[in-house]
């Protein structure tokens, strides 16, 4: 027959402290965790000026700074970006070393005809434009294009570019997943 010995009382105290000291560690990691996804990978930013179609005034985004090492951004994505009026969002039109041209309101990149109908009205059909946009810049653009009378001035450094725009959380009536 096996004998069955009884717990001390400093042993159920130990047990307890472990216990704690575990719960303890759980909820150190999940807060580094939330600190890294929300101030490193995915950044909070609210919007100030709606400069395109996507977003209102006073939209909460998150903005992916890490995927631009990943991949580079394409025509058409939103971009977060400082520029000389601020922070605010902006739509990608040509990377650098690409010719972006204007003419009688359609818009090229390097000679191909683009479509910009998803996310713009497009230009004025007596618009005429074009820009070669520098090696270490990124050409970002509202999507009224009304406004626009240089494409020089929407020409900003690569590194101006905080990251790409991926989700809306608030308000939680839009919720919305930008890819």
């Amino acid at each position: 027959m096996q004998e069955y010995t009884l717990r001390s009382t400093k042993t159920k105290k130990s047990s307890l402290l472990r216990r704690l000291a575990d719960i303890a560690v759980i909820f150190a990691v999940c807060f580094a965790l939330l600190l890294l996804i929300f101030k490193v990978l995915l950044v909070p930013f609210r919007v100030a000026g709606a400069r395109v179609s996507d977003v209102a005034e006073g939209d909460i985004l998150l903005v992916d700074r890490f995927s631009r090492y990943l991949s580079d951004y394409s025509v058409g994505d939103l971009l977060r970006a400082e520029t000389s009026a601020g922070a605010a969002v902006y739509r990608m039109a040509a990377k650098g070393g690409s010719n972006y041209t204007v003419k009688d309101g359609a818009a090229y990149i390097d000679g191909v005809l683009i479509d910009e109908s998803a996310y713009s009205d497009g230009w004025a059909e007596d618009v005429n434009l074009s820009i070669d946009v520098p090696e270490d810049e990124i050409l970002l653009l509202p999507d009224d294009r009304e406004g626009v009378k240089t494409l020089s001035e929407w020409s900003v450094l690569y590194n101006s570019v905080y990251g790409e725009v991926r989700f809306r959380v608030s308000p939680l009536s839009r919720l919305a997943v930008f890819v």
